[in-house]
């Protein structure tokens, strides 16, 4: 059951990347982690 379990909610993290990766979401993050990383070392 717990083997199943692990398998489950891989393909379920699996599928939720490969839903946001089809709308072109990883650019808006990449854009935001970069915001705020400039943000906390005071460069933006």
């Amino acid at each position: 059951m717990r083997g199943a379990l692990r398998w489950l909610m891989l393909a379920a993290a699996l599928a939720c990347i490969a839903y946001g990766v089809s709308r072109g979401e990883q650019a808006e993050v990449l854009q935001k982690a970069a915001a705020i990383c400039l943000e906390c070392i005071g460069i933006g």
